[in-house]
């Protein structure tokens, strides 16, 4: 496992908020935040006679610009990873993501220049579904400031619990970001990945497009087939990145 992989891993597994045909809300189309990011990830082989046993912890910060008008999101993420599989106690992690999604492609840049390109599915819109469960809701600083907090679990080839809490924008009606945790289950026994995000500086319809401009060298870049990336997946899953 290195940090390119976990880093991916977990762009797949969490677009903020889950996507289904009736949803409680949706953000707007167009948005700006600031995020905290904390993942960690334990892999467990029981299919050896001795079970082996990995795991990885990312600590970082991400800045994430969503365009749902034009199907594109930007990622820019600073963090560090420790592994015990890395050969030095911490790995520092400085990528930008680009994603196309009319073209299906994403672009991963590395902070020496360096691009690569790989496939992407469909953009979802980020909503909270119909049949999560509301477990509390209040004010936040002012009474105006509704915040909620919603469960609810996203069954697809791997569950994910997630516990989303959000801001209610009464104008236009919306919801924000505000605090998300995702529970990502596992095809092997004993493994899985929890997601923390903290969300802050949502602003709407204030998008810098140059933020989407693919720098001349990946234009060249070879095209790989799409991996099980976590942070993908998370895009997917709807809760606000």
């Amino acid at each position: 496992m290195n940090l390119f992989y976990s880093i991916t891993l977990l762009v797949t597994t969490a677009e903020i908020l889950h996507y289904c045909n009736s949803q409680k809300c949706c953000t707007v189309d167009e948005w700006t935040a600031d995020m905290f990011l904390d993942y960690g990830l334990v892999f467990i082989d029981d299919k050896k006679e001795s079970p082996k046993t990995a795991y990885s912890y990312i600590n970082g910060t991400v800045k994430v610009t969503y365009d749902y008008t034009n199907r594109r999101t930007y990622l820019k993420l600073h963090g560090a990873e420790v592994s015990p599989l890395l050969p030095v106690p911490s790995v520092p992690y400085d990528t930008t993501i680009i994603n196309d999604y009319k073209k299906g492609i994403q672009y991963n840049i590395g902070p020496d220049g360096s691009c690569m390109k790989s496939t992407i599915n469909n953009m979802t819109k980020q909503c909270i579904p119909d049949n999560a469960e509301l477990t509390s809701e209040g004010s936040l600083v002012m009474d105006w400031n509704i915040v909620k907090n919603f469960r609810y679990t996203i069954t697809d080839d791997i569950t994910t619990d997630v516990d989303a809490t959000i801001s209610q924008i009464t104008s236009p009606p919306s919801c924000n970001p505000v605090h998300m945790v995702y529970f990502v289950g596992s095809m092997e026994s004993g493994s899985g990945s929890l997601i923390n995000l903290d969300v802050m500086n949502v602003v709407p319809y204030s998008i810098d497009p140059s933020v989407f401009n693919v720098p001349p060298q990946c234009k060249n870049a070879t095209t790989m087939v799409k991996r099980n990336s976590m942070l993908d997946r998370l895009f997917m899953l709807n809760i606000f990145i």
